[in-house]
């Protein structure tokens, strides 16, 4: 995952509130939810890829009028 795609999958998953907050731990990064819990990034992007949460995303902004 580039640089690019962590930052993209990060703002995805916080604008979705999927995750409120992020910081790394021992050279790991790990997500919290809004209940406080804790998962490493590679367990959260496995049930999230970036892919999922763009769908996520047009699903719930469907295009209006043209």
């Amino acid at each position: 995952m580039t640089q690019n795609e962590l930052t993209q999958s990060l703002n995805l998953a916080r604008a979705l509130d999927l995750i409120v907050s992020s910081r790394i731990i021992n050279g790991v990064l790990h997500v919290y939810n809004a209940a406080g819990q804790s998962r490493s990034w590679d367990s959260f992007i496995s049930d999230f890829p970036l892919e999922r949460m763009q769908a996520m995303v047009a699903r719930s902004n469907p295009r209006r009028g043209n």
